[in-house]
């Protein structure tokens, strides 16, 4: 039987080895860093802000906005999805999968792709929302499609890659790798290159497999399960796939931050790191959001060390992003960080609005209950979404704030 842990699971096991250890060289478990004071350089402007369904849930669904054009698409844990106009949030069109809702969105081409707890890919018409066709895939799905050439890469949580023909949804093949009794929730996002789809798995490996026909062209090792218990040996890529030119970074929880040569499927350089996310590129370095939620800087052509903050340790930090030559993070409290390149320093923040709470008598008692049906989580696990000038953030309770910076 295999065993999926969440983040917050992995750290509060993690926190318990470590608490009941008797080696008295072992650090104290720290929590969560107290929000730093810091120099504004850039400040954040609330554009609008709105309620999105019933939220993200509490699956740890990846559930992110996508922007096109002067739309943006989004959907709620419980299937509902919509589109909007960007400037002044004017609804376009909804449509209701009823269906538990675990990636999505993606928007490519005519067509928005959403994936299901049931192993279901979703594809709607990106003009009125109607459905185009749906796939079955029979196991849960964590991570967003992505169309290339006429294909649709899908990764699910047994450890299979499909790909399946934009058009139509129907099988071309399916890729099965073996994994590990225990793994992280979650799964990595396929890249394509040229002739050839590249996809992470549980086990620690990156395997790249022929377009054409399923065929495996490499592997490499991103990571080598260590150690005497199951958590300890625990391998996982989880995080973005970057590719630059001919080159693909990737980090794995427990692992390494590797730098492949696509062509050959060869490492370049490799060194230790651990992190649930992928790296971003920018200025010569590669950015990573470590294990610990300490952002790290490193040289894009050897993997040396730059810098590395610490600032927001253990906040349960959002996968980075670009947003206006800056960093942007957010955090479990609702918070938006945004982070200079050149050393790490914070230099912006503001904390994702919610919308006031109805208060209503209730119950046996006649208590004051609140009479909102959606979930009062006001922290961020969703990845924010920069475009242009703005940046879209949705926390826990599927509150939804465009931002733009203050000129």
């Amino acid at each position: 039987m295999r065993l999926i842990l969440n983040r917050l699971l992995l750290l509060a096991v993690g926190a318990s080895l470590a608490a009941c250890s008797s080696d008295p060289e072992k650090p104290v478990v720290k929590g969560p860093a107290d929000l730093p004071s810091y120099e504004e350089e850039v400040d954040l402007d609330r554009v609008w802000s709105m309620q999105i369904g019933d939220g993200m849930g509490t699956a740890y669904a990846r559930i992110q906005p996508a922007l096109e054009g002067k739309n943006f698409y989004i959907s709620d844990a419980k299937g509902l999805v919509q589109a909007y106009e960007l400037e002044d949030a004017d609804l376009v069109w909804e449509h209701r999968l009823e269906e538990e809702i675990t990636a999505g969105v993606g928007v490519y081409g005519d067509k928005v792709y959403l994936a299901t707890s049931n192993g279901e890919v979703h594809a709607l018409n990106k003009s009125d929302g109607q459905r185009a066709w749906r796939s079955m895939l029979k196991s849960e799905i964590l991570s967003v499609p992505v169309v290339h050439n006429g294909a649709v890469a899908v990764q699910t949580v047994d450890g299979k890659l499909y790909l399946l023909d934009e058009q139509t949804g129907e099988r071309r093949w399916v890729f099965d790798s073996n994994l590990p009794n225990l793994s992280v929730r979650g799964t990595s996002q396929p890249v394509f290159y040229k002739d050839i789809v590249v996809a992470g798995y549980a086990n620690g490996k990156l395997v790249a497999v022929r377009v054409e026909d399923g065929t495996e062209v490499w592997n490499e090792r991103v990571g080598i399960p260590a150690g005497r218990s199951e958590l300890e040996r625990l391998v996982d890529i989880d995080g973005r796939l970057l590719v630059d030119s001919d080159t693909l970074f990737v980090v794995g929880y427990q692992g390494h931050l590797v730098a492949i040569d696509l062509r050959s499927g060869k490492a370049m350089w490799k060194r230790e790191a651990s992190s649930y996310h992928g790296p971003l590129y920018g200025l010569g370095n590669l950015y990573v959001l470590n294990a610990n939620d300490e952002l790290e800087a490193f040289d894009e052509r050897s993997g040396n060390d730059v810098w590395i903050s610490p600032d927001l340790y253990a906040r349960q930090l959002t996968e980075p992003v670009f947003y206006q030559n800056h960093i942007a993070v957010a955090d479990y409290e609702g918070y938006i960080h945004l982070i200079k390149q050149l050393d790490g320093s914070i230099i912006g923040r503001d904390q994702v609005d919610r919308p006031a709470v109805d208060w209503v008598r209730g119950g046996s008692y006649a208590y004051k209950n609140p009479s909102r049906y959606f979930d009062l989580d006001a922290g961020i696990r969703t990845r924010l979404v920069a475009h242009g000038k703005y940046l879209l953030a949705i926390n826990n309770s599927g509150y939804l704030n465009l931002f733009e910076i203050d000129q």
